[in-house]
């Protein structure tokens, strides 16, 4: 007992239930100092009947540790010095007791210090050195920790959540109030209703939101926690986490842009993409991608549903595409076309490459490009060179047939000059006028037609075909007209629009069923800046298929054919439309029939008129003239010279540019007039009137040609067939008002 020093003692009472437990506080005792220690005593209950006994235990402190030791929840290490004095109503020996309460106390004593050593030190990690990695582990993973202990309103931050708020834990003391008030202002209140969702559940879930440091800078974050229950059910404390996420939200944002900034440039390119997994099946489609296809952002993707969408005349060519891209790495493409639920159609061109996938799979991944708008580009370029070239070839026939047609009419003037008016002469000058009005309408197919422009109001020109127009409807179909007011005048040749007016309504005349109504309106339109006018023939018949209206105006195409139809007309109409700068479309009202539409340009009221139509003058016979001929056909060029000769001219022909050089140049100065072919081999009738200005006098011109020709503007020209009246009246004409030069 000596060897205590200072041993103090105290004397427990070991209840019914077997032992005698008292917890002592959690402190370090001071080194050389006894201090008193409670211990447990297992009190024998068998044979212990009305017993009691009392144990007094004297310990001390364990010598102190060679490094320092954290604090622990176990009890510390103890040795036992002796027991102050011990009791017992059993038959049992003191020394015995007291033995086997030794062992038992050096057995407790021996599990509390492997208790202790456990906890202070794991695979040699003291508990410093741990706390230590928990915070670099913090530090890299960017997640905070705290702790609220509910009953004494204790909070705790760790360091990384002192450094996610930017706070100093110098100067802020953890509290709740002290975390909200770093919360985004906007963010707050939510923040509120989830924390005390979280009180009322046991469970704070993951939550979302930014906090505001307070140098300005903003962090976003990602909150949870839970509750720590004690061994009775009862809730201690909370603890939970805080991830700084900026970082990934600013690569999410930045991912954002750029998955924005991609879709923007596809839907600007019209160009989608996809993504298709043969092993599994899986489908993936860009938003462009089911935009030009037409599908909605919740239809499920898949392989069915796309093919579903190709027209099925094109999918064995891409069914073949798609087995070849399973087989070969190289990329392959088709062109298809689509149907979208609308009933539009889309042509696209598809392509795909086998590469290299996640997790050493496979896939297949391409583009899907609309190409509507290329192939209607390119549909209409091959139109139009093929209207170029079909024209050329009308245009081509039609000159050759007008030379042709002007032998046979001057011969058959030259003819009437000598035997006088004849019947069988007038039948023959009206078979020549039904084929010169073919040839008219072969080169306004062609473009190539001879216009005589004249500015005329549209209404007018309506009203003057009205009377031929209903004539050709008849009585059984009701002719209609909505003229516009105050409509722009137009520069045109009249004969050539009538002409076009008049196939117009034909064409509605013929789909009209009988009582039925064709209109014919007029009105003005704006459309970059230019006012035009319109002529629109209205019919309410069947109206036109889709996959005709595309066709309509080209040549010899007819959906008339029991009706024999020549497939001229409508193509003559766009022809005459557009050498008036204008053009021609027809539209489809959904309620049925159709509207063939000529829009013209609109001139001013004051512009000039062209001359009055040389066909209404009188014959002018004043004046006998010295005139060179100059047509490389020399059948022209005879009869030419027959008709003038028999009007009293002096003529002199040539047939080739080198006899016209070689005649201006010896005789240049006693011809009043040269007529002129425009279209001649080697030099073209204004390149050789040049010629022969350089080699002598400056020649007075009448051009004659077939065609309607540009670049020819400063001299007159007449058009072939011509007959003796309109030739005799245009060399007249030139020569009075000497406009030739």
């Amino acid at each position: 007992m000596a060897q205590g020093g200072g041993v103090r003692g105290r004397f427990f009472q070991c209840g019914e239930e077997g032992f005698a437990v008292a917890h002592g506080r959690r402190w370090l005792p001071r080194p050389g100092l006894d201090q008193q220690l409670f211990a447990a005593s297992r009190c024998p209950r068998r044979g212990v009947s009305q017993s009691r006994y009392f144990l007094r235990v004297i310990c001390a402190d364990v010598a102190p540790p060679e490094r320092p030791r954290a604090r622990s929840p176990f009890l510390p290490a103890i040795r036992v010095i002796g027991f102050a004095g011990m009791s017992s109503g059993g038959g049992e020996s003191t020394n015995d007791l007291l033995q086997r309460e030794v062992l038992e106390l050096r057995a407790r004593v021996a599990e509390l210090q492997r208790s202790a050593a456990r906890y202070q030190a794991t695979d040699g990690i003291s508990l410093g050195e741990r706390e230590e990695l928990l915070r670099a582990a913090e530090m890299a993973a960017h997640l905070g920790t705290w702790a609220w202990d509910i009953e004494s309103g204790r909070v705790t931050w760790s360091e990384e959540m002192y450094r996610i708020l930017g706070l100093d834990p110098e100067q802020i003391i953890p509290s709740v109030e002290a975390f909200f008030a770093r919360i985004h202002p906007d963010d707050r209140q939510a923040a509120q209703r989830v924390t005390e969702q979280g009180l009322r559940d046991g469970v704070l879930p993951l939550f979302d939101c930014r906090v505001v440091r307070p140098d300005g800078g903003l962090r976003f974050i990602t909150t949870s926690g839970s509750y720590v229950f004690d061994d009775t059910g009862n809730a201690r404390r909370m603890v939970g986490s805080v991830l700084d996420q900026t970082s990934a939200v600013g690569q999410q944002l930045q991912l954002r842009r750029a998955l924005s900034l991609l879709e923007e440039a596809q839907a600007m390119a019209q160009l989608g993409s996809w993504r298709f997994d043969p092993g599994t099946g899986e489908v993936e489609w860009s938003r462009e991608f089911r935009r030009i296809a037409g599908f909605s952002a919740d239809e499920k993707a898949t392989v069915e549903s796309f093919l579903s969408r190709i027209v099925p005349e094109d999918l064995p060519r891409f069914l073949e595409m798609y087995q070849k891209s399973l087989v070969a790495p190289e990329s392959g493409s088709a062109e298809a076309r689509l149907l979208r639920p609308n009933g539009e159609m889309r042509y696209v061109r598809i392509m795909g490459e086998l590469v290299d996938g996640p997790y050493a799979r496979r896939e297949l991944r391409g583009t899907l490009l609309d190409i509507t708008d290329q192939v209607r580009l390119r549909n209409e370029l091959a139109h139009a060179y093929k209207m170029e070239t079909v024209g050329r070839l009308a245009g081509g026939i039609a000159h050759d047939f007008n030379n042709l047609l002007t032998v046979v009419l001057g011969n058959l003037e030259v003819l009437q000059f000598n035997v006088g008016e004849h019947g069988e002469l007038t039948e023959c000058f009206r078979a020549l006028e039904s084929a010169s009005n073919l040839t008219r309408r072969l080169l306004a197919f062609g473009r190539r037609a001879q216009l005589s422009l004249k500015v005329v109001d549209p209404n007018e020109l309506v009203a003057s075909t009205m009377h031929l127009m209903h004539r050709l409807v008849g009585d059984q179909i009701v002719l209609r007209t909505k003229l516009g007011a105050q409509l722009p005048m137009i520069s045109v040749d009249t004969v050539e629009m009538e002409r076009a007016l008049v196939n117009l309504v034909i064409n509605a005349r013929d789909f009209t069923p009988v009582g039925g109504e064709v209109l014919i309106e007029t009105h003005q339109s704006e459309e970059q800046g230019k006012i035009w006018v319109n002529f629109s023939v209205v019919d309410h018949g069947p109206g036109i298929d889709a996959a005709d209206v595309s066709q309509v105006f080209e040549p010899f195409f007819t959906t008339r054919g029991h009706a024999g139809g020549s497939g001229l007309g409508l193509a003559t109409v766009l022809g005459t439309a557009e050498q008036h700068g204008g053009s021609a479309r027809v539209t489809t009202p959904a309620h049925g029939g159709s509207v063939f539409t000529i829009s013209l340009p609109g001139v001013l009221a004051d512009a000039p008129r062209s001359a009055s139509e040389r066909e209404s003058l009188p014959l002018m016979t004043e004046g006998r003239w010295s005139i060179l001929v100059i047509d490389d056909e020399p059948k022209v060029a005879d009869v030419t010279r027959l008709i003038l000769s028999a009007l009293g001219h002096e003529v002199r022909v040539a047939t080739s540019h080198e006899d016209a050089l070689a005649v201006w140049r010896a005789q240049g100065d006693k011809f009043d007039l040269v007529l002129c072919d425009v279209v001649m081999p080697g030099l073209r009738g204004p390149e050789l009137v040049v010629k022969m200005a350089d080699v002598g006098a400056t020649p007075r011109v009448l051009f004659m040609s077939g065609y309607n020709e540009e670049g020819i503007q400063s001299h007159p020209v007449i058009a072939k067939p011509f007959s003796a009246q309109v030739l005799q009246n245009a060399i007249a004409l030139c020569m009075r008002q000497r406009v030739c030069t």
